[in-house]
């Protein structure tokens, strides 16, 4: 029984140690693609598509990165990026309130006189009755008057550009000043006729009203939570229904996008654990055999789990999906449980349990290319997908086993050493253990032969 016990404890501690490298490989892969941002971005388009019809995907989406690069939301990267890295910059939470909010800043910021003097100044150029230069200087002196948008475009440093440019090339950097200048035009005029439709005829005058309402609730009912405030402010002051369509619907599509993202973490885990058992060479059906025949090995693994069970790094496993799992359940989540989610490992102590299952011969690290294709000899396929399989359970699922385990070993180890002690300690009925002569007893050998000590 404790044998069998000790081979479970071993194969978790293996399995431990390897699940934090495709932990710290999941969460690189996470980061990497953004993949909160971006599927959070996901919903918010559903979202706005269900806001109105006339806004199209390709709209929605515009819109919702809009939103999620706001200074207030950001992401984890600052800059002016490329359209198609855009998505570094998303910010990976977003409460329900900060959305309205944000959607009525934007449209605040955006009038209809911007788009009339953009399209005369396009006519004027086309008509070449103005110069490049001219009508640049013309779009910065109008975009001057609404401070807000122009910071929302983020082109001072393609202006500054365009003026040092000579002729030929300043005509180019112009058409691309037109064509940002044109998308956000666009994208705000209709968000601004959306929200007309919906109830909301001034963005900026409600927005306005919200606030000073949210900062009365705070002088007369400071018991209440923030977010309470933020809800009861809009719903007196916003209520529409543009506002009952983002109530309504928000939670629902947040829930939707927590299984988006569960499906995408699953899938990295999955390939995650593929690559390092594959770069590793863990064959499980070894290990399992490994375990059962090396008493030397099964006694190393056993001593060295209660000291990983205690480890940090290893409790730092169930905080961090702890955290994921808060923000699978909502967008709502805080900065510091995000933090928590994404706090690094250390790299160290990773490798020195690393080095000791290679010691062990129970991985093999790929440090030279000939001697590792040599080992695949001896993995077998089986064992090998077996091993991905056990890996893709994840760093949580191991860490609790292996403290169940060591919690059930060390019970079952002092039973069975107050049982040794019990055969080991000689068994006397009644009597004096230590003078067996004086035992009050009948001798069990007794029988029909007499008592043999008797003498006549």
């Amino acid at each position: 029984m404790l044998k069998s016990l000790d081979v479970l404890l071993g194969l978790s501690v293996v399995m431990l140690i390897v699940s934090m490298a495709v932990t710290l490989i999941s969460q690189g892969i996470l980061n990497l693609l953004a993949s909160r941002g971006r599927n959070l971005r996901t919903g918010l388009a559903d979202l706005l598509e269900l806001l109105d019809a006339r806004f199209s995907r390709t709209e929605a989406e515009a819109l919702a990165a809009l939103t999620l690069t706001q200074r207030t939301i950001g992401g984890r990267c600052r800059g002016r990026f490329p359209e198609w890295l855009q998505f570094f910059q998303f910010g990976e939470v977003i409460h329900r309130e900060e959305f309205i909010k944000i959607l009525l800043d934007l449209a605040a910021c955006y009038d209809v006189s911007i788009k009339t003097e953009f399209e005369q100044i396009k006519g004027r150029l086309a008509n070449k009755s103005i110069n490049v230069g001219q009508a640049t200087d013309a779009l910065e002196a109008k975009f001057s008057t609404y401070p807000l948008f122009f910071k929302r475009l983020g082109i001072d440093a393609l202006l500054a550009k365009i003026k040092k440019e000579k002729a030929e090339t300043k005509k180019l950097q112009y058409h691309q000043l037109e064509k940002i200048v044109a998308r956000q035009i666009d994208l705000l005029d209709k968000l601004k006729a959306v929200l007309h439709d919906n109830g909301i005829e001034d963005p900026a005058a409600t927005l306005k009203n919200t606030r000073m309402l949210a900062l009365e609730f705070e002088k007369s009912n400071p018991e209440l939570a923030h977010n309470v405030r933020e809800a009861n402010a809009l719903l007196q002051e916003a209520s529409s229904d543009f506002l009952a369509k983002i109530c309504l619907n928000f939670d629902y599509l947040i829930d939707r996008v927590s299984v988006r993202f569960t499906a995408t973490t699953r899938v990295v885990s999955v390939i995650s654990a593929a690559l390092v058992a594959i770069t590793l060479q863990l064959d499980t059906v070894y290990l399992i055999n490994r375990l059962s025949v090396d008493e030397h090995m099964r006694t190393a693994l056993v001593e060295l789990a209660p000291k990983l069970a205690d480890d940090p790094q290893s409790k730092q496993l169930v905080p961090a999906v702890d955290a994921v799992s808060k923000e699978e359940q909502g967008a709502e989540l805080t900065r510091e449980d995000a933090g928590k989610a994404t706090e690094p490992a250390d790299i160290g102590k990773q490798k020195y349990y690393l080095n000791l299952l290679a010691q062990q011969g129970l991985i093999n690290l790929p440090m030279d290319r000939e001697s590792w294709c040599k080992h695949w000899a001896l993995v077998s396929i089986p064992g090998l997908i077996l091993s991905i399989f056990l890996l893709s359970l994840g760093g949580p699922f191991w860490y609790n086993a292996l403290s169940k385990l060591v919690q059930l070993r060390s019970g079952l180890a002092r039973k069975d050493d107050e049982q040794k002690a019990i055969r080991q300690t000689t068994q006397v009925l009644g009597g004096d253990p230590q003078n067996l002569e004086t035992s009050s007893e009948p001798n069990p050998l007794q029988g029909e032969r007499g008592d043999l000590k008797a003498q006549g």
